[in-house]
This record gives C-alpha cells, sequence and structure tokens, in this order.
C-alpha cells in the first residue's frame, strides 16, 4: 500500500490575513450520498459563500500558502453542507440525520425542518420572499420554544438537526439578511450542541477525555501530531439495540457537524477559524452500519466480518483508516479524510470508482 498521506499541518497554516473566498460559481452536486442514486435535476443550484464588506479582489498567493493549502478543503466541504438541505427534503437522510431515527420519532422540530427544505428547494424568484419568510418563521419558532436545560436527549437531538438545517440554508443561500440572522443563532446552535454532548456524556455513550487537544482543533482538522496520554474512557457502549445505536450515533455526528459549520462558514468570512471547540467526540464511519436501513441490516453488518466498524477518533485518524476500505467511508469520514489529507490525498486514498462517487472528480 502506498504511504498515507500526512495529516499533520503546522498552526501557521492558518495565520494569515483575513481573506474572502468566493464560490460562487460553484454548482451544486448531488452525487455525495450514502450509495443512494439521485435524479436530482438542480445542477444549476449555485452555492453562495459569504464574503467580507470589503470590497476587493482576493490576492494572488503562491501554490504553497496557507490559503492555497486550505481553500480546497474548506470548498468542499462548503459544498456539501450547503446541499444537506435540498438532499433532506428528498432522501430523508443525510450525514447527520438518519432516515429512520426521523420516522421512528417523528419530531415535531424536524418534521417543521423538513418542510421548510423542501420549500427551499422549489425555491424561485417569484416565491423567494415567501420561501425566506417560513424559514425564518419556523427556526424563530424553534428557538424561542426550546430549551435547551430542560429538554431531554432525544427532544434536544431534533431541535439542534433542525436548527442546523436552518443554519445550512440561511448561511450558504446568499440573501444577506438571512445570513445576518444565521449569525445571531450561531451561538445558540453551540449552546445546544455543547448542551447534548454533556448529556451524551453523562449518559454513559462513547465518549474519550484525554489530556491531549481537541480531535478537530482548527477548521483544518489539525490533529495532535502524539497520540493521547493516559485517555480515560467512559463506558463504552455495548448495546445491540438499534435504535440505542441511532440515537447515540446522530448526537455524535450532528455535534460534530455543527462545530464543522461553524468553522467553516467563519473560516470562509474571516479568512481564519475562530476558538477551537471541546469536540472530543468520536463516530462511526462505516457506510454499512450508518447507511443500514433496517434493524436486522445492521446486525447483518455488525456480524460481517468483512465489515470493519470504523469507529474514528480524529486525533487517531491515520491509526483507524488504516483498517478500512474505500468502500467503508461514507460521507462524514470522506469530508474529515479531505480535512485532514487534502482533496489530492483523498483521491489518491479513495480510487477512481468512490472519487466519482464523492464528487471529487472534478474539483
Amino acid at each position: 500500500m502506498a504511504s498515507l498521506p500526512t495529516s499533520y499541518l503546522d498552526d501557521t497554516v492558518f495565520e494569515f490575513p483575513n481573506h474572502p473566498f468566493n464560490l460562487g460559481d460553484m454548482p451544486y452536486d448531488d452525487t455525495f450520498q450514502f450509495g443512494y442514486s439521485s435524479n436530482s435535476n438542480d445542477s444549476s443550484v449555485a452555492v453562495q459563500i459569504p464574503s467580507t464588506n470589503i470590497c476587493m479582489e482576493p490576492p494572488i498567493t503562491p501554490l504553497n500558502t496557507a490559503e492555497a493549502i486550505i481553500r480546497p478543503r474548506v470548498e468542499f466541504v462548503a459544498k456539501r453542507l450547503a446541499a444537506i438541505p435540498r438532499r433532506f427534503a428528498s432522501q430523508a437522510q443525510t450525514m447527520f440525520i438518519h432516515r429512520m431515527h426521523f420516522q421512528y420519532t417523528c419530531p415535531t422540530a424536524l418534521q417543521d425542518a423538513m418542510s421548510a427544505c423542501a420549500l427551499y428547494s422549489i425555491k424561485n424568484e417569484a416565491n423567494q420572499a415567501l420561501v425566506f419568510g417560513h424559514v425564518q418563521q419556523k427556526c424563530q419558532q424553534l428557538v424561542t420554544s426550546t430549551d435547551a436545560h430542560s429538554a431531554s436527549k432525544t427532544e434536544l437531538l431534533a431541535a439542534l438537526q433542525a436548527l442546523v438545517l436552518y443554519q445550512m440554508i440561511r448561511l450558504f443561500d446568499g440573501d444577506i439578511r438571512l445570513r445576518a440572522l444565521a449569525e445571531a443563532d450561531e451561538s445558540v446552535t453551540l449552546q445546544w450542541a455543547n448542551r447534548l454532548k454533556t448529556l451524551l456524556r453523562d449518559g454513559g455513550a462513547v465518549m474519550r477525555h484525554s489530556a491531549a487537544s481537541s480531535p478537530i482543533t482548527r477548521v483544518g482538522f489539525h490533529p495532535s501530531s502524539s497520540s493521547p496520554s493516559s485517555p480515560r474512557d467512559i463506558p463504552v457502549d455495548s448495546s445491540d439495540n438499534w435504535q440505542y445505536w441511532l440515537t447515540t450515533e446522530s448526537i455524535r455526528r450532528t455535534i460534530i457537524t455543527t462545530h464543522v459549520l461553524s468553522g467553516i462558514y467563519n473560516f470562509l468570512k474571516l479568512g481564519y477559524d475562530g476558538p477551537t471547540p471541546d469536540l472530543r467526540v468520536s463516530f462511526t464511519a462505516q457506510t454499512a452500519l450508518w447507511g443500514a436501513q433496517s434493524e436486522s441490516g445492521w446486525r447483518w453488518a455488525r456480524e460481517d466480518a468483512n465489515v470493519e466498524n470504523l469507529e474514528i477518533w480524529v486525533e487517531r485518524w491515520d491509526e483507524a483508516i488504516m483498517k478500512a476500505r474505500p468502500e467503508d467511508l461514507e460521507d462524514m469520514g470522506v469530508c474529515v479524510m479531505v480535512m485532514l489529507w487534502g482533496v489530492e490525498g483523498a483521491r489518491g486514498w479513495l480510487g477512481r470508482e468512490f472519487v466519482a462517487r464523492f464528487g471529487l472528480g472534478g474539483m
């Protein structure tokens, strides 16, 4: 096997002046999925990424600068995040929302979010004002009606998932007013994510505490160059209850997505990420497990000797990924891989077939 791309980036990578990125010409791509086919005709939809208020052309920079290293990674992930609301409306599943968990729990917050996403997917010049008004109304109702400290784990999960969908719409649509409203709600999403992480930890789910730095530090997923010292594990869930696993895995993925969305947006807007999140949480990157749509399918995948569990700690990414094959990874795993190894590193590891499947071929 060829040597693995390095995931280490020096901190100076992130120390460059504010610089607005412009992804307005990047077409919508619905190839980044869970192995499902799509007949979407939204190929003309563009991802609108914010710029600063300074009217200036981006400076030309050498190929070895920090911006040149990070920009393709951020663009790839930003494009995928911006496409999620439409995908949720059409498939009811994303890299942090599982279709069957949604179907079994049927929370009002996510039902409202799905209706808003469906309406947004048919937005045009004639109905734009109505669509924006509906999205903002549903988002405002959600924020004002949710008490994160009294909500149960599943209630807060659904609320945060819905809010993240609204954030993706409002941050990346390109409408200045929507973007300002989303920026005002960013602190709410992070507060809910932190509360959900506390509920997850207190519930004895899969979490790890260590003296090492956070697994995902900058927007570029800068992992510690050394293994964590004396890690202390909170008891790992050994339950074979599919519903429990779906809830736990959905929580972990939603927490990660919340922080990734915040980091990607702030990086695109400011040219650098904000404070490092305390994101010591893992996720299961195995597509056979996250993509299972029945309890029997999930159990068969768990019992299959050829299916690697792929419990990913980002601080040990290189070690974990050595056990994986390209067909094992799903979209969240590929996003993390691109942020750690870069677009070319991910292409080299995935191979031609999977490069096309995950939308990396045309970049």
